[in-house]
């Protein structure tokens, strides 16, 4: 009485919501006794063999009972099924949850809809399924006998469904929805050609449309989709990307590390397809332990400071380790390749390519955005694999313990241990040679110059959208116009001379490695460079303009001449100047 007082003072909208919500409750606590007796099952298994032949295809398909809802079986006094009466009640069941839950297509063409030519009871010991012939002709000739006592939840219903052909079917499409029978299903289908060479598929839940015998570009369209959502779905290969390229967004090393990335992931992803790849039950785990772990790894490199000329080589060695990760996905796929493995394995490939393409061009020029128009570029690149680094710890200590649960043997020193410690030396001895040859190539097209109106072109792009359309007098300027004074310079030698020296060569800050670092770059990242990690013994102990001596120094270095205009460090006006970003300099060191 009082909570009906209390909902009879309530505004009238109020009232009107908690009447909804009272009725309700009340139909949800009358229902949930009706809805225990038709709960949903944990795990389904559904058989089913596809038949096409010159006039018809055939399907075969035995699913539990216990999967079935919504049907009143006729039921003897004791509980079991009245299989005198159960007739009218297996073909109402078989209608419903399994012809009307597969579509036939051939190419692009609908089929009509399947009939339902037989159907039938069975023990669960009954082994006729295990062939296409055997399943057919008990389907067809053996019912359940009548004297069979048992409750129609541990029986299995069993299917025959035929669709005439005017002609043969030459792209034969299947699409099963039977996800819907228990929390996870699982399918296991067979493909019974003429040829009688069977092909069988496994997958859980529903697969989509699967071509039962595709021609290779079907297979190559199938396979770069893919690979392509395998990485654009994998948030640990993409934020190991992420670590990858956020130190390095220019355009040659970052070539450079992609390939190298490219390459390695290649060979394994190969490897592994062909059956090269460790079999034992612990390895796809600690495989998974592996990437998060490279995470970690490459998120800590860039807080202590990421070197570009060496990038491409721990590129290459984690590569190593997606290959295998992207190999776990591709291995359940490559069943849907028909004859075409190799098409598929490359056309994975370059689906997993495609993807990065697109993921570093939308990540690089956003991120040399932020980390140059908003905000201080180490304390960004800082922060950011910070974030990471806490992620992906956490990752790596959940699949450590995921790793503890698989038993690990030690092998026995054997003639099949010898083998593969054998294969594993081949396999170290070709990786060193794709190495060799992968850096034989990177340094040729690291040196390679670059043609001016190639330069000129992508500066006429790039720089008004770096700008975002200001006017032309307010455009960046370049060291080679003289941002700085010679006796700048001068006082730079002798400060690096006397605190930097020990630990710095003068080779390290010119030439070929000075270039691919920092050319194209705002001067307001080598300066904080400069001022964050020198000297090395005592970082950021010098005065600003001791650090704005030392950034000249170094610019003279890399032949770029003095001027007039003394090199300061206000934030603004060295974001407006850019290494060697207008004019095509040498970049050769000078005397000094």
């Amino acid at each position: 009485m009082f909570v009906l007082s209390c909902l009879w003072r309530l505004p009238d909208a109020v009232f009107r919501v908690a009447r909804v919500a009272l009725l309700l409750l009340v139909l949800q606590l009358a229902a949930a006794p009706r809805l225990g007796a038709h709960e949903v099952p944990r795990h389904v298994g559904v058989r089913a063999f596809v038949a096409p032949a010159a006039d018809r295809v055939r399907l075969v398909v035995q699913i539990p009972i216990d999967a079935v809802r919504d049907i009143d079986w006729p039921r003897r006094a004791d509980g079991s099924l009245d299989v005198a009466r159960a007739l009218p009640h297996l073909r109402d069941a078989a209608t419903l949850w399994i012809r009307d839950g597969v579509t036939l297509r051939d190419g692009r063409t609908v089929l009509p809809a399947l009939t339902l030519m037989a159907v039938r009871a069975s023990l669960p010991s009954d082994r006729a399924f295990d062939g296409y012939q055997s399943a057919l002709e008990a389907i067809r000739a053996r019912p359940l006998a009548e004297g069979v006592a048992i409750p129609p939840e541990q029986l299995r219903l069993e299917a025959v469904l035929e669709v005439p052909l005017a002609a043969p079917v030459r792209d034969l499409v299947i699409d099963p929805r039977w996800a819907h029978l228990g929390v996870t299903t699982t399918t296991v289908m067979r493909l019974v050609p003429s040829s009688g060479i069977e092909r069988v598929y496994t997958y859980e839940g529903d697969p989509g449309a699967l071509r039962l015998d595709p021609r290779w570009w079907h297979a190559a369209l199938r396979f770069v989709s893919e690979g392509a959502q395998h990485l654009l779905g994998g948030f640990d290969h993409l934020l190991f990307l992420l670590c990858l390229v956020l130190p390095v967004r220019r355009f040659r090393p970052l070539v450079g590390i992609v390939t190298a990335f490219t390459v390695a992931h290649s060979i394994t992803l190969g490897a592994a397809a062909f059956g090269y790849a460790p079999s034992a039950l612990w390895f796809p785990p600690l495989v998974e332990v592996l990437i998060a772990a490279s995470i970690v790894w490459m998120a800590l490199g860039n807080i202590v400071g990421a070197r570009v000329e060496q990038r491409w080589k721990v590129a290459f060695a984690f590569g190593l380790v997606h290959g295998f990760g992207f190999s776990s996905a591709l291995r359940d796929q490559l069943q849907f390749a028909g004859g075409h493995l190799v098409t598929s394995l490359a056309a994975f490939n370059v689906g997993i390519e495609l993807a990065q393409l697109l993921v570093l061009a939308v990540a690089v020029p956003g991120l040399n955005y932020v980390l140059t128009q908003r905000i201080p570029e180490r304390m960004g690149v800082i922060v950011a694999s910070a974030l990471v680094t806490h992620e992906a710890w956490h990752w790596t200590g959940e699949r450590m313990t995921a790793l503890r649960a698989y038993p690990f043997t030690v092998p026995a020193l054997d003639a099949t241990f010898a083998l593969a410690v054998v294969r594993a030396g081949l396999a170290a001895s070709l990786l060193t040679g794709v190495a060799w040859a992968l850096q034989a190539l990177l340094a040729r097209w690291q040196r390679k110059p670059t043609a001016d109106v190639v330069r000129t072109a992508a500066l006429l792009v790039a720089v008004p959208l770096v700008l975002g359309g200001r006017p032309l007098s307010a455009q960046v300027r370049s060291t080679t116009s003289g941002v700085y004074t010679p006796d700048q310079a001068v006082k730079g030698r002798e400060v690096f001379n006397s605190n930097c020296l020990g630990c710095h060569t003068v080779a390290s800050h010119t030439g070929t490695s000075f270039q691919l670092k920092w050319f194209g770059r705002p001067l307001a990242d080598l300066y904080g460079y400069l001022s964050n990690l020198m000297p090395k013994s005592a970082p950021g102990t010098l005065t600003e303009d001791e650090y704005v001596w030392v950034t000249a120094y170094i610019l003279r270095l890399n032949g770029m001449p003095p001027g007039k205009t003394e090199l300061n460090a206000e934030p603004a006006w060295l974001k407006s100047v850019r290494v060697d970003s207008l004019r095509t300099g040498r970049g050769g060191a000078v005397k000094h």
